[in-house]
This record gives C-alpha cells, sequence and structure tokens, in this order.
C-alpha cells in the first residue's frame, strides 16, 4: 500500500497539489500537515503500528519551525526509510538546494512549484514506486 502525504505550509499549494495528486490517480485523498513535524509525528506512529506501507511523501524546503532539510535528516537515520519516497516540493530555484536534495537516498524528485501535469506523470514512473500505478 502507497499512502500519500503532502508536507507544505502554504495551504492554496496544499489545495493544488491535492487536486493534482487526485486528478492523474496518485491518490484519492492524500494526507495533510501544514508543517513538518506534525508529519514527522505521523510517520513515526506509522512505523510503530508496524504496516508495511510505503510513503509517497511531497515535501517543502521552506517551512516555519522544522524545515523540509529537518524533516530529511530525520528520516534519513529512520532504519525504515527505504519506505519513504520523497517528492521535493519547492519554490526555491537554488541550484544547490537541488544538489542537497540529491544527498538523500530517499528523494526520488525535485519539482519547482507549481506542480504539472507531467511532474505527476514522473511519479508514476519513479521505479521504486511505479508497481503502485500499474493498470491491470
Amino acid at each position: 500500500m502507497l499512502e500519500v502525504i503532502i508536507v507544505d505550509d502554504d495551504q492554496i499549494v496544499v489545495f493544488i497539489q491535492k487536486k493534482m495528486i487526485s486528478n492523474h490517480e496518485i491518490a484519492a485523498n492524500p494526507i495533510c500537515f501544514n508543517n513538518a513535524d506534525a508529519a514527522l509525528n505521523y510517520l513515526n506512529e506509522q512505523q510503530q503500528l508496524q504496516n508495511k506501507k510505503q510513503f509517497l511523501i511531497f515535501l517543502d524546503i521552506n517551512m516555519p519551525g522544522m524545515n523540509g532539510w529537518d524533516f530529511l535528516n530525520c528520516l534519513e537515520s529512520n532504519e525504515e526509510k527505504s519506505n519513504y519516497h520523497v517528492v521535493m516540493v519547492t519554490s526555491s530555484i537554488n541550484k544547490e538546494d537541488k544538489e542537497e536534495a540529491k544527498k538523500y537516498s530517499m528523494v526520488r524528485l525535485f519539482i519547482e512549484k507549481p506542480i504539472h501535469s507531467s511532474d505527476c506523470e514522473k511519479i508514476k514512473e519513479i521505479p521504486e514506486i511505479s508497481h503502485f500505478f500499474e493498470r491491470v
């Protein structure tokens, strides 16, 4: 099972991402968090339940409090990190951010806001999760 999570403090961005994710059949009802702390707590709770879910996480970099990098650092040290597939979705056009994202094993894609249809198609082709989107 693939659970989709959006972590972004901008509610307009969250609204757009939810629509795109739903329209492109990535997830009908993604779970949304407006801060990284709450998302991390949720993932920790899910891990305690020991369900073997995979998580596709749409993650913003710049957020108040815990930012996207802090969130990734916490996930990177998690023993279940292979269950996390992160798509960085950011308004940053800083090339250094894109290079930094490559240092994290669970980052699968780096997208500049806003998310487009072509981005959704790329997400469905990510090798680690593409089997979730195969048509029967």
